[in-house]
């Protein structure tokens, strides 16, 4: 499933890596209680050009009262990036800005999925890395298709990524959204959840609805192969 399935698991893990490559004091894993921790800072809305004209919405976390830049980390998703909050605001807590960016459907433009995430994602970080907040080291960090969109933005050289951080990336054409050339039932499950300004939670997440489509397709495509062998006399 194209989805983070256990946030916090990504987070410790990533946690070293990131610190490592970045060279910042590394993060613990173990947050404070929260009457102890400091507060962060959240720029809402903020548009991000890519190379085409269109916007790309973000919500930055930054420390509070940050007085030098740091080190910026991205998810790059095509779900709301809210989703995603709690681990934005863990960063932004020890030290780094975080930003959550909206792909393409949530930002401006429309949803294309596997086509446009290598280009924006280039033009993201080199925004980012433009940005007085930021250091000039940019990381991006995600699973599932939020690892995907970091290899596809790898290879266009932006020269300001430090590093990748990707997790269960999706493998297109290999294992979503074909394998052997067959789409799968699960594509149009997944379309709803990505392909509105506004995650359709409660439709992707109804699991009985979706599998009586798919047992009914398959009984559909099974009839409509048996009819065939019969009149083709095969």
């Amino acid at each position: 499933m194209l989805r983070m399935k256990s946030k916090r698991f990504w987070t410790v893990l990533g946690a070293l890596a990131v610190t490592m490559l970045l060279g910042i004091p590394t993060v613990r894993a173990q947050q404070k209680p929260a009457a102890d921790e400091a507060t962060v800072d959240m720029q809402w809305a903020v548009k991000i050009p890519a190379r085409d004209g269109v916007k790309l919405n973000a919500t930055v976390f930054t420390p509070h009262g940050q007085k030098q830049p740091l080190p910026v980390i991205l998810t790059f998703t095509p779900y709301i990036g809210d989703s995603y909050t709690d681990r934005a605001v863990y960063f932004a807590k020890h030290g780094y800005v975080y930003a959550l960016v909206d792909g393409r459907g949530n930002s401006g433009g429309e949803f294309e999925p596997f086509v446009n995430e290598g280009r924006d994602g280039y033009d993201v970080v080199e925004w980012f890395a433009k940005q007085p907040y930021c250091n000039g080291k940019v990381t991006m960090w995600g699973g599932s298709y939020a690892g995907f969109d970091q290899w596809s933005a790898l290879k266009e050289f932006p020269p300001h990524l430090a590093t990748i951080v990707p997790a269960a990336a999706a493998h297109p054409g290999v294992d979503f959204p074909f394998q052997y050339n067959i789409f799968a039932p699960y594509d149009l499950q997944w379309l709803t959840f990505t392909s509105g300004v506004t995650g359709n939670g409660s439709l992707f997440g109804n699991s009985g609805f979706w599998a009586s489509k798919a047992r009914a397709r398959g009984i559909t495509t099974a009839t409509r192969l048996a009819h065939s062998r019969s009149t083709s006399g095969t």
